[in-house]
């Protein structure tokens, strides 16, 4: 049978064109999404600046529970220095270096140079770990000498002898240059070197290391002595790191979880999407071969030959063009990482990899989806009784069995559980996940019963086209009413599009709304904000003496855990829960939070404020203690001072900002928020913040919304990432649409042909088609419309505490407008080319 297939391809190569099409779309995706998925899990981001060092001993940036990791924690992870006395006398060990590092930002003027963001300050003693190598001058021996790198120096246009400003602990001191270093290799960040002793003076904590690099001696049994160092450390919390995982150690504070998640959500949503778009086409193709197959059944096929054929010729293209979408899947991966790069979610200088496993998982999920969608999409065709199919119009009959209704009515359920998780079990911007995949299980379900629905609207809107219409709309409407089936193959992915880009479009915006949460109480939306290595202690004394200040704060933010009582929100540990750091005695005044127990004022030394909700579900109140890890893996116990209010989701945790910067990687406040003096207003703070401002080189003043950044700036990121997602499902599917009209009008090219026999014109053929398509988009945006709540209302409700999402009308209206125009449009355009046969051609037989 499935020879036979073969040799007949080139009289139906259409429909295989139209599913190697869909496969193959389907396939890259599939492809991108596992790379990014086994890069993310993989992690291999090779040392840099470490990388002469082939052992290093580093913090354990994972949160571990019952001895598993659940988590990455957000801060570096630093390790006592001490060690490096340690594992100094191992038998192979030739030196070991601490590495201590700490902000600092070399200044051309009031201007920073080299890389911002990235700039850092070592001991002389750890530029060994690169190498760097002196082109210039000499090392630096004493206080007021620094080396810079080669890229900071051509900036500066900075030479030996010549003094320069560097931004280091918020104050601008001078430094002489006592020479230049090259890198041995391109470098991702900027680096000036101390000496040994400033280092030490200058790290953000005493008797600290960032790491210990171990440079040994050749012929070393590297991994005899990787053994002996763990033994060394045993008991330490360090962990020593070989190979690619040094890596680890020189970017602590880097998290895969987000490119992990994001790479799992595409890859499910592909394939999802692409089993609907792929079933869609099938079933239109198979449609069209119901007289085909009532033939093979006619002459003695039994219904299991016409199931292999169908599904030996559908794997057989699923196996070619996911093959050949290999290579562009690995491609857009590779876009897709970049992207993810630039925003901050993937680190520079990570590995994207282009494994065989994502190609071949893709490969065997696309046979095993194709063969199923094959034999639901093909089984009508198989069971039919041959004399009932070559009677029957391919269209008008359909009987929907019992097996549809009963995984719709699952769907359904999957649909309705994903709400409880959403509403009841997840917080944050996880509430996403389960939302969006809510609305594809409704999808999935309204996608099995669509020949039903399909029909039923036809129905009901078939009086209202012919109405408003004239003959025109009168024969579209006998024509979807006939066609019922075949148009429920081309609603699918109608109802995905629409469905799929409002739910993501609305979600985003959502999203981006109520992150201002955080930040909504806070008396003034005038900031001042410092630099890489934070605000100097001076700073907050500056700004209160301002006439139009009435009250000011430090402000730190990160993310840490509840170690006791028990975190009662297991889920959270994916990412922690937020801490805040205020100056106690302004932090009412400034908006910090609503008090509902006790006082702000209270937050002295050891002691944290935290929301009502969290007192009830760990019945913990005020004078009782919290045990919390905080982002550089140390734990502390607190006394709670304060309960505030605090909308859910959106709970933090709140404590002395001196108290948290010490958990950071620099000990100095980050932000001064302030309140206004009774009759100021936000120009005038800002236009006096501003002052302060020019004193401080690097600091500049902003608005709440870039505050909400600093502890939130994972939600700018995860936007654009969706808008991606988005960008490329909508892609896919754009071109399912476009693929799936083509297919379903080509193959109408007689009936063209025998209406403009009996008299009709092209023009006529058009707009009959015109109306059709506008029936068919109308049915696909309604039912799109229908799935989007399933995703909007649950996340809603969870993240915003409203019904309805947060976003302009225009973004409905405009996805509308495309689903619509794009229908109507690929139903137009081969229509046209159908009707450049010539009449008497195009109604003889096929």
């Amino acid at each position: 049978m499935f020879r036979l297939s073969l040799h007949t391809v080139r009289f139906r190569w259409r429909a295989f064109a139209a599913t190697f099409v869909a496969m193959f779309l389907a396939g890259a995706i599939m492809t991108a999404a596992g790379a990014m998925m086994e890069t993310g899990l993989r992690a291999v981001l090779p040392a840099q600046r470490l990388d002469a060092a082939p052992i290093l001993v580093a913090g354990n940036g994972e949160y571990e529970e019952a001895g598993s990791p659940v988590a990455h924690l957000s801060e570096r992870v630093r390790v006592d220095a001490s060690l490096a006395d340690k594992v100094r006398s191992l038998p192979g060990v030739e030196k070991a270096v601490v590495d201590q590092s700490f902000a600092a930002t070399a200044l051309k003027g009031d201007r920073p140079v080299g890389k911002a963001e990235k700039s850092f300050g070592h001991g002389w003693d750890s530029a060994a770990l690169m190498p760097y190598r002196l082109t210039e001058g000499k090392a630096p021996a004493g206080p007021g000498q620094v080396v810079l790198d080669s890229g900071i120096a051509k900036e500066a246009g900075a030479k030996t002898g010549d003094t320069i400003g560097v931004s280091l602990q918020g104050h601008t001191k001078q430094f002489t240059v006592t020479g230049v270093a090259a890198p041995s290799a391109e470098a991702v960040e900027s680096s000036l070197f101390f000496s040994t002793a400033e280092a030490e003076k200058f790290a953000p904590a005493a008797g600290k290391a960032d790491s210990i690099g171990l440079l040994t001696e050749p012929g070393t049994d590297l991994k005899a002595l990787e053994q002996q160092v763990d033994r060394a450390i045993a008991g330490s919390g360090a962990i020593t790191l070989t190979g690619d995982e040094r890596g680890k150690a020189e970017y602590g504070d880097v998290d895969m979880t987000d490119l992990i998640v994001i790479a799992g959500l595409l890859g499910a949503l592909a394939l999802m999407v692409g089993i609907l778009g792929v079933a869609s086409t099938l079933s239109l193709s198979f449609q069209q071969r119901h007289k085909e197959m009532a033939l093979l059944r006619a002459i003695g096929s039994t219904p299991r030959q016409l199931r292999r054929m169908i599904v030996g010729e559908t794997v057989t293209i699923s196996v070619l063009a996911t093959a050949l979408a290999a290579f562009p899947g690995l491609a857009a991966g590779k876009w897709l990482f970049d992207q993810l790069t630039a925003t901050g979610i993937a680190p520079e200088g990570f590995v994207f990899y282009r494994g065989w496993l994502p190609t071949a998982i893709a490969v065997v999920v696309a046979l095993l989806a194709s063969g199923v969608a094959a034999i639901v999409a093909g089984r009508r065709s198989t069971l039919t009784k041959p004399a009932e199919a070559l009677a029957d119009d391919g269209g008008a009959k359909f009987r929907l069995g019992k097996v549809r209704p009963i995984i719709a009515v699952i769907c359904f359920l999957l649909c309705a559980q994903l709400w409880y998780v959403a509403l009841n079990l997840v917080t944050g911007p996880l509430i996403a996940s389960p939302a969006t995949f809510a609305s594809i299980f409704f999808a999935i379900g309204l996608a099995l019963l669509g020949p039903v629905i399909a029909k039923g609207l036809t129905a009901v809107l078939s009086p209202l086209l012919r109405a408003v219409s004239g003959l025109s709309g009168y024969l579209a409407a006998l024509n979807t009413r006939a066609r019922a089936v075949r148009m429920a193959a081309i609603v699918t992915p109608i109802m995905l599009l629409t469905g799929i880009a409002t739910a993501n479009l609305y979600l985003i915006s959502t999203e981006s709304s109520v992150k201002s949460v955080y930040t909504e109480n806070l008396a003034s939306d005038a900031v001042l904000r410092g630099g890489a290595d934070g605000l100097a202690p001076g700073a907050l004394e500056k700004v209160r003496a301002l006439p139009e200040v009435g009250a000011a704060s430090e402000f730190v933010a990160s993310t840490g855990f509840i170690e006791s009582p028990k975190d009662p929100w297991g889920n959270k540990d994916l990412e922690g829960w937020q801490f805040l750091g205020y100056t106690p005695e302004a932090a009412a005044k400034v908006g910090a939070a609503d008090e509902v127990e006790g006082s702000l004022a209270a937050m002295k030394g050891n002691s944290v404020a935290i929301a009502e909700a969290f007192s009830k579900e760990l019945k913990a109140g005020v004078g009782d203690s919290l045990t919390l890890r905080f982002g550089d893996g140390a734990t502390e116990k607190l006394k709670i001072v304060a309960l505030v209010k605090a909308k859910p989701s959106f709970e933090t945790i709140m404590m002395p900002a001196g108290t948290l910067a010490q958990h950071t990687r620099s000990p100095l406040p980050s932000h001064i928020v302030v309140a206004p003096k009774a009759g100021a207003d936000d120009t005038q703070l800002a236009t006096a913040l501003g002052t302060v401002a020019k004193q401080l080189p690097g600091t500049e003043v902003v608005d709440r919304d870039r505050l909400t950044d600093a502890f939130a700036h994972h939600l700018g990121a995860q936007a654009l990432v969706s808008y991606l997602m988005i960008g490329t499902l909508l892609g896919y599917i754009t071109i399912s649409v476009m693929n799936t009209l083509w297919l379903a009008i080509r193959g109408r090219t007689r009936e063209f042909g025998l209406q403009r026999l009996t008299g009709a014109t092209r023009a006529q053929v058009l707009r009959m088609m015109a109306f059709e398509g506008g029936m068919t988009a109308g049915i696909g945006i309604f039912l799109g419309t229908l799935v989007a709540p399933m995703t909007l209302i649950p996340f809603s409700l969870a993240r915003a505490d409203s019904l309805t999402p947060t976003g302009p009308i225009w973004m409905y209206l405009a996805t509308v407008g495309f689903a619509g125009l794009l229908t109507i449009g690929a139903t137009l355009v081969p229509t046209w080319q159908a009707l450049k046969v010539r009449p008497m051609e195009a109604a003889l037989p096929a």
